[in-house]
């Protein structure tokens, strides 16, 4: 079995960071460079998870009509006031989610820990993450 640290550990870290997401939300976003660029430059990726959208080009053209600037003016008047109350009202909903990741996770059964870091890969870590992709579906 994996030990996790249990959903009132998750939540109880969830709810410490609350306070201190904001400030952290504005430093990312000030750190940030050519995002608008980046964005335009992973529309493969984009377009693997968002065909419809892609199919109309609305996303190009939305990014084309703003700047990195811009983004970062927005992100750190709007998102950054808004993160913490919008992480209180979600905490139910986040608990949810977690408890069912944690519970899956938990119910893995994985290889004993070896000197080959590979075979951990295979006997720890992939089954991990099969049962998450499994849970997925």
């Amino acid at each position: 079995m994996v030990k996790t640290k249990g959903i009132a550990q998750t939540q109880a870290n969830w709810d410490a960071a609350i306070g201190a997401v904001p400030e952290k939300y504005k430093t990312g976003v000030q750190g940030a460079d050519n995002v608008i660029e980046k964005a335009i430059e992973a529309e493969s990726l984009y377009a693997e998870r968002v065909q419809q959208a892609i199919a109309a080009g609305s996303r190009v053209k939305g990014l084309q009509k703003t700047s990195t600037a811009e983004w970062k003016a927005r992100a750190i008047s709007k998102g950054a006031a808004r993160i913490a109350s919008g992480m209180n009202e979600s905490k139910e909903k986040f608990g949810r989610g977690m408890s069912e990741v944690l519970s899956v996770i938990e119910g893995v059964t994985i290889a004993p820990r070896t000197a080959d870091p590979l075979a951990n890969v295979d006997g720890r870590v992939k089954p991990i993450v099969a049962a998450l992709a499994a849970m997925k579906r």
